[in-house]
């Protein structure tokens, strides 16, 4: 072959190289913009689980607070003190159980 031919031959090679490398860092780019965009679905979906179990939890514990403000009500019920106050020993006083103060100073029956 002549010296013309093969430098025209190794032109068209090294075209041919380029337009591979050039294709190569295409195929790249495309499948690193795959698996970012994959990766940010995959974030998304998880992300959209933690917030549907953030709401259950959420609705969770406002059954669970309305709940315990309910018995706290009947609780603080005056009929339940007593009730509670009898169980335990208390008993109401009598005449006999109640002592007079004036001024500093007792008075009554001891």
């Amino acid at each position: 072959m002549t010296n013309s031919k093969v430098r025209s031959k190794e032109r068209g090679n090294s075209g041919k190289s380029v337009l591979s490398a050039g294709l190569i860092v295409l195929i790249l780019i495309a499948v690193g913009l795959s698996l970012v965009y994959i990766r940010i679905k995959v974030e998304e979906v998880s992300l959209g689980y933690e917030i549907s179990r953030n709401k259950k939890k959420t609705q969770d514990l406002l059954k669970e607070n309305r709940t315990l403000q309910s018995e706290f009500m009947k609780l603080q019920s005056p009929g339940k003190l007593e009730q509670m106050a009898v169980e335990l020993g208390f008993k109401f006083p009598t005449q006999k159980d109640i002592i007079y103060i004036e001024k500093n100073r007792v008075v009554g029956n001891k």
